[in-house]
């Protein structure tokens, strides 16, 4: 059975009972606090009065004791001295005037004033008849001013004597109105405390109590204690409270329990996910800004250092000088040193994966350092092995892994440069639990923010000692490895620890190049060379002809699909991005529906074959391709490649 609502019994029972006691005690109240604030405010008027008239009496007598120190001793300095007095004592009784006194107060205050100034004035004269010797008149002049004196303090005892009325009677009042107030007051105090007690003591048993058990559960509940329950044997409105609370909370322990696990793990992935989210962005964006810029830089190198080798193997076949041939190596070397420049720029442009093939972890690091061990030693650094004895076999692109470790090689020496003394860097090696992990370590100066330093073009070094690129283009090799590479301090100087991944070297897809023993072919074979720059078109007709393959040139895509309609030829090498409709890709769609006997035959020659329109064509895509610029070994080995792939379908 349903218990009655107590709670709206109290209250209406509660609100009467008050009601009628504020009622009743206002009407007293009011009354008592209008009196008790006029006591209020004549005890602080009579406070300050007091104040200014010790104030006043004290200027007064300072006057009075400057001008007896004139008898001993005429002080020049006396007049100035006792205006400053005599201006303060103006101050003081302009401040008394401004207070709430009555008229008597106010003569009073005005006969003070008037006294006081005509006691400076006849202080002024005695101080002139003291300065010129008539100290007989001055003495005369003082006895009147002593008059003034007892004047003036017969004024203040007046003043004093008002103002003690006054408080006298503003308290009898209040003594009248606290004496009739406080009879009703006690009355009603006594009857309010009677009822007070009467509704604390239901209160308490009937609410209070069971509330009070209802918090603290809550409590325990929220400082994680999900076994809390609340006293819930009552069936009226509290009691099915404490139900509904006890259901509440064991749904709440329920479902608590997993979930701040899992609150963990989406944090921690979202963290994750965000950091590799930002590292994307900023490859992204560095990427597309260098893949326009790549193209029309490997062009021109493509050009310079095409002829340069072409020129080099004609002056050999033709026992030319040796000034000549070394001249073209310098040419061909230094144009080599640009597209490696070019190749790290474009590393944050592809999304290729490596070609992966199996490697020796001690083989391809020791490759790399023998690169710049002569030149380190020469500068006082020294590399440390510390090699893993099994030599750790994994899957890799070794000229990546070469490439990764010769960046790191040149961190390391700049931090130890920077540092101006001997330095000595360690190179670690090892393998464990399907990965291996590489490690490089150096006494330089270490690293100041770790967390920016595989950022693109972030550098601490001068201006033109690093474009900030070295590191970045680590971080791009290592992720398109599926490892990881993490920047730090140790306690001599910064570390680099890279993890990758060992793969299944058994299962991996290695594409050996077939070497073809003949390269001259007796047979006679045709070519069309496409590209929109005419210099590189005439540098490919000419190197085809000295391997014995008659070439053809056209400059755009649509030129080459007129060519292929009216001409047979064996192979087609076509740049890819080309003005006009047609470009590379369009032209190697046109040739798989209209002449799918050239696909094999088809070799695709760009200076960026990633960040351009149709990039994802060659991420899956099998067909042929060089880079610019290139090596004619490779181009040749290439052209050689489709000869074969021609003559098997034959």
């Amino acid at each position: 059975m349903r218990t009655a609502p107590i709670s709206k019994l109290f209250l209406v029972l509660l609100a009467i009972t008050f009601l009628l006691v504020v009622l009743f005690s206002v009407r007293f109240t009011y009354k008592f606090a209008q009196f008790s604030t006029e006591a209020s405010t004549h005890a602080q008027n009579l406070q300050e009065t007091s104040e200014l008239n010790l104030q006043l009496r004290d200027k007064l007598n300072e006057q009075i004791n400057l001008l007896y120190q004139q008898l001993e001793h005429v002080d020049p300095d006396f007049p100035g001295r006792f205006s400053v007095i005599n201006f303060k004592l103006g101050e003081q009784q302009t401040h008394y005037l401004k207070l709430h006194i009555g008229t008597e107060e106010r003569l009073t205050v005005e006969r003070i004033k008037s006294f006081q100034s005509e006691l400076a004035l006849h202080a002024l004269q005695i101080y002139h008849y003291l300065k010129s010797n008539d100290r007989t008149e001055a003495v005369l002049r003082l006895r009147n001013m002593k008059i003034l004196e007892n004047k003036i303090s017969n004024e203040f005892a007046g003043l004093n004597s008002l103002q003690a009325n006054k408080l006298r009677l503003a308290q009898n009042q209040l003594n009248e109105t606290v004496r009739t107030t406080n009879v009703a007051i006690y009355g009603l105090a006594t009857f309010l405390l009677v009822a007070l007690l009467a509704f604390t003591v239901l209160l308490r048993r009937r609410v209070l109590q069971p509330l009070r058990s209802l918090l603290e559960a809550t409590n325990q509940i929220r400082q994680g204690d999900f076994s809390a329950r609340a006293p819930s044997e009552r069936q009226d409105e509290l009691g099915q409270l404490a139900h509904g609370f006890n259901f509440m909370a064991a749904s709440l322990a329920e479902s608590y329990a997993g979930l701040e696990q899992k609150v963990e793990e989406r944090t921690q992935q979202l963290q994750d996910l965000q950091h590799q989210l930002i590292q994307s962005a900023k490859m992204s964006a560095v990427g597309r800004m260098l893949s326009g810029m790549a193209h029309e830089l490997n062009n021109p190198l493509a050009l310079i250092m095409g002829n340069t080798e072409l020129a080099k193997r004609r002056l050999v076949a033709a026992g030319g000088s040796s000034k000549e041939i070394e001249l073209m190596e310098h040419l061909h070397e230094q144009g080599d040193r640009c597209r490696k420049i070019v190749a790290n720029l474009l590393q944050f442009a592809r999304q290729e994966p490596p070609r992966l093939e199996v490697v020796k972890l001690n083989d391809v690091v020791e490759q790399a350092l023998q690169l710049r061990e002569y030149e380190l030693k020469t500068r006082n650094i020294e590399l440390i092995r510390e090699f893993d004895p099994g030599n750790p076999i994994f899957s890799a692109d070794p000229n990546k892994i070469v490439q990764v470790v010769l960046n790191l090689l040149n961190n390391a020496h700049d931090a130890i440069s920077e540092a101006g003394k001997s330095g000595k860097i360690w190179i670690r090696t090892s393998a464990a639990g399907g990965q291996v992990r590489l490690e490089f370590s150096d006494n330089g100066t270490g690293l100041s923010e770790p967390e920016r330093v595989f950022d693109p073009f972030y550098t601490t070094k001068e201006i033109g000692h690093g474009t900030g690129l070295g590191l970045s283009v680590c971080y791009g090799i290592v992720e398109e490895h599926h490892g990881t590479i993490q920047a730090g301090n140790w306690e001599h100087g910064a570390r680099f620890t890279i993890v990758l991944p060992t793969g299944q070297p058994n299962q991996i897809n290695q594409v050996e190049e077939q070497e073809v023993e003949n390269k001259q072919s007796p047979e006679k074979y045709t070519a069309l060379v496409v590209d929109d720059e005419v210099p590189l078109v005439d540098m490919q007709i000419s190197f085809l002809a000295d391997i014995g393959i008659e070439a053809a040139g056209v400059h755009c895509g649509s030129d080459a699909i007129l060519y292929l309609q009216s001409h047979q030829v064996d192979l087609v090498i076509c740049d890819v991005r080309m003005p006009g409709e047609v470009d590379g890709i369009k032209l190697y769609e046109w040739v798989g529906r209209n002449r799918p006997h050239l696909l094999k035959q088809f070799l695709f020659v760009s200076g960026d074959m990633i960040g351009i329109d149709g990039g994802e064509f060659f991420l899956k895509s099998t067909s042929l391709r060089i880079q610019k610029p290139f090596v004619w070994d490779d181009y040749e080995r290439l052209v050689q490649q489709m000869i074969v792939h021609r003559a098997e379908a034959l």
